[in-house]
């Protein structure tokens, strides 16, 4: 379902990386290597040095199409250079304009030393974007030689934990998924944080494993291996932890859930899982979903 994907680079060893990936990412036929520059002006006064930048970029930008190439000869890369004041606008813009399917951009580490927190463009595209977000995390291992960047699995989807609230949004998200080559095991994972009583949370959990069985066995059907979980506790906080638990490639869900305010363009529980995920994050968006659950 991601044929055409942006990948915003800034030409570090992690972005470089994140190349591997992309090229072994499921349905993928055009890939946009993209680069902002951020406005300067020379600290003396002496006008824009922009274009420096500029050019440098796109050399830059070159070597990693060869890269890419070389690396998956069925792919077309593309390569863009734009020059703006807000760097994830710019991302943003382009993406609609390319009218591409997937955005992927790359996260700062996966601890605290390293900042498991995104970096501030990364926060603000996935605030911001109307389009599926991708937020790139590999394990940094440090050795003899230094700092290394390994992905958690050199096949994105091969086990994926699937997030559901049994919202249309999360309908979505899953129905995207079970329509995307290349996935391998599925975990559905529910996580009931409501309940007045005991006696009502047992009553909820034992509807609920209903409600996910019933979507395990239409996964199941069309040749997906899929496992069901069903936990209690704070949903960002059971979905982050099952992840690690799980070994899982990725985390697939939905920008919005069954609860949420009109004026975010992202739900609490994907942010939150988004930003401190220490996995690759997918994050599905669908144009039409602007306005709150019925």
């Amino acid at each position: 379902m991601f044929e055409k994907i942006l990948f915003a680079t800034d030409f570090s060893a992690y972005a470089k990386k994140t190349l591997d990936c992309i090229a072994g990412f499921p349905g993928a036929r055009d890939i946009i290597l993209f680069h902002v520059v951020e406005n300067a002006r020379s600290p003396r006064g002496g006008g824009e040095i922009g274009d420096i930048f500029y050019r440098t970029g796109e050399n830059f930008l070159k070597e990693e199409k060869r890269y890419l190439e070389n690396l998956s000869r069925t792919l077309r890369v593309t390569t863009a250079v734009k020059t703006s004041s807000d760097p994830a606008g710019a991302i943003i813009e382009t993406a609609e304009e390319r009218g591409v399917s997937l955005i992927v951009v790359g996260a700062r580490g996966n601890s605290l030393v390293e900042g498991i927190l995104l970096g501030s463009v990364s926060r603000s595209v996935l605030r911001r974007s109307r389009t599926s977000v991708l937020i790139m995390r590999h394990k940094i291992i440090e050795d003899l030689k230094g700092k290394t960047f390994e992905m958690f699995c050199p096949m994105i989807l091969s086990r994926v934990l699937c997030p559901i609230d049994f919202s249309r949004y999360s309908d979505n998200a899953t129905a995207l998924l079970s329509k995307t080559n290349g996935v391998g095991e599925v975990i559905l994972l529910h996580v009931v944080s409501q309940g007045e009583t005991e006696g009502e949370i047992d009553e909820t959990v034992r509807t609920v494993k209903g409600q996910i069985e019933a979507i395990r066995n239409s996964l199941a059907a069309q040749g997906i291996e899929v496992k069901t979980i069903v936990r209690r506790g704070d949903p960002a906080a059971e979905i982050t932890r099952i992840a690690d638990e799980e070994d899982v490639s990725v985390i697939w869900m939905s920008s919005h859930g069954k609860s949420w305010f009109r004026e975010l363009l992202l739900g609490s529980t994907a942010h939150t899982v988004a930003m401190n995920a220490k996995r690759p994050v997918i994050i599905i968006r669908k144009p039409e979903a602007t306005g709150p659950n019925p």
